[in-house]
């Protein structure tokens, strides 16, 4: 649907829901947006979380009695940053995706969050902001994000740089897969009739191409066509 960037304080933002980020061991992180909702919502956002026991990492649960200014408040583990060879990214977007799942059941309209990841777990700002402004664009919800910082307000208001492709891996049933030059690795799809193009985990991409001896290698031309797929809708 859309959505809006500003800074300040995320309990003068006017939505139905809001997201608290928290670590594997169930501690608000410490971003500062994180650590304002933290404060106000003090013992009983903490008892709120602890009731979920566990909170996978990538996975969003609904926080029942959080003492938080808002209709409903979701909590959501978000990943840490390593090396980007661990799937690092594709987890984040499973944050989003599983917040804006949980939001769309409570049936929300509007929904106040910070940069997941984007600056306390070192995520590249560029790859953090992207993710979240395009999660945010294929949703029904009217997103407010709220920048921790102004570097990352800044971030969000520049055009996004699409990774591009610096070596081919190889190929695992119908998609080819490449390497990008922020680590990241994408595929797209083989058939001739469809043209799509999706993130990667690192292991389907080290661990599922060129194991086969009888698969023979694409033509240096259909590489370049599915580049060029990559290039066009990437």
């Amino acid at each position: 649907m859309s959505y809006t960037v500003t800074q300040g304080d995320i309990l003068d933002v006017q939505a139905q829901a809001v997201v608290v980020s928290v670590e594997m061991t169930m501690r608000v992180i410490d971003g500062p947006v994180s650590q304002r909702l933290a404060a106000v919502g003090g013992d009983a956002l903490r008892e709120a979380i602890r009731r979920q026991r566990y909170i996978p990492v990538g996975s969003a649960r609904a926080l029942e009695g959080a003492g938080l200014p808002f209709e409903q408040a979701i909590a959501t583990a978000v990943p840490r940053w390593l090396n980007g060879k661990q799937n690092e990214l594709l987890i984040l977007r499973r944050c989003y995706q599983n917040v804006y799942d949980i939001a769309e059941a409570l049936g929300c309209e509007t929904i106040a969050m910070p940069f997941l990841s984007a600056t306390y777990y070192l995520f590249p700002r560029e790859e953090a902001v992207h993710i979240a402004l395009d999660a945010a664009e294929k949703r029904a919800i009217q997103t407010i994000f709220v920048a921790d910082t102004p570097a990352l307000y800044s971030q969000s208001q520049q055009a996004y740089h699409k990774p591009e492709i610096v070596g081919y891996i190889g190929y695992y049933r119908d998609h080819a897969i490449f390497e990008l030059d922020n680590g990241l690795f994408v595929r797209v799809d083989l058939r001739p009739e469809v043209e799509e193009v999706e993130f990667t985990p690192y292991f389907e991409a080290c661990y599922r191409t060129g194991v086969d001896p009888l698969q023979p290698p694409l033509p240096e031309a259909e590489i370049e066509r599915l580049k060029g797929i990559y290039g066009k809708i990437g």
